[in-house]
C-alpha cells in the first residue's frame, strides 16, 4: 500500500495545481512529469525553496512518477478537475473550468506553497519545449549525482 505522500491523490492534486497555473495550455504526461518534479524540487532549479526534502536519489523519482501521475490524472478527471484534450499532436490534459475554484478553496500551508511555486513554474518552464525542459533537468540531475557521490555512505553496525 502506498502512503499519502506521492500517492495518486497527491500527485493528481499537484497536476491540477500545475494545469491551473498554466491554463489554458494543454500539457502531455511527459511534460507534467517534469513540471511536477520541478514543483517539489524547485530549489534545485533556481526557484523557490523546494517543497520536498533534498534526498540524494531524488532524480529516481522521475522514473516512477509517470504511472502515479497517470493514476492521479484519472482521479482528477473523474472529479471534474482535469479535461482530456485530443488533438493532432496527441493526447494532453488541461485544467477543467472549475479547477481554479477548487484550488482556491483549499487551505493549507502545503497547498499555498504548491500554488506559489506552480506560478513560478508557469513563468519559468511551461513554455519551454519538451527538449528544452529535459536539457535543463539533465543539468540538474548531473548536480544531484555529484552531490550524492560527495556524501559518505550510510552504514550501520549490527550487534
Amino acid at each position: 500500500m502506498r502512503g499519502p505522500l506521492n500517492s495518486p491523490v497527491e500527485v493528481g492534486l499537484r497536476a491540477v495545481i500545475i494545469l491551473t497555473a498554466t491554463y489554458p495550455r494543454t500539457l502531455d504526461v511527459d511534460t507534467l512529469v517534469l513540471l511536477d518534479h520541478s514543483l517539489v524540487h524547485s530549489g534545485d532549479l533556481g526557484g523557490p525553496t523546494s517543497i520536498h526534502p533534498d534526498l540524494p536519489m531524488r532524480s529516481g523519482e522521475i522514473g516512477i512518477k509517470r504511472a502515479i501521475l497517470e493514476d492521479g490524472l484519472l482521479l482528477m478527471m473523474r472529479a471534474g478537475m482535469v479535461d482530456l484534450v485530443m488533438s493532432t499532436d496527441g493526447m494532453g490534459y488541461r485544467a477543467a473550468d472549475n479547477a481554479a475554484a477548487f484550488v482556491g478553496v483549499l487551505e493549507s500551508s502545503y497547498v499555498t506553497r504548491l500554488v506559489e511555486t506552480a506560478q513560478w513554474i508557469a513563468e519559468e518552464f511551461a513554455y519551454d519545449t519538451h527538449a528544452e525542459m529535459r536539457q535543463r533537468m539533465r543539468a540538474t540531475l548531473g548536480r544531484w549525482v555529484e552531490e550524492f557521490d560527495s556524501h559518505p555512505p550510510i552504514t550501520s553496525e549490527v550487534q
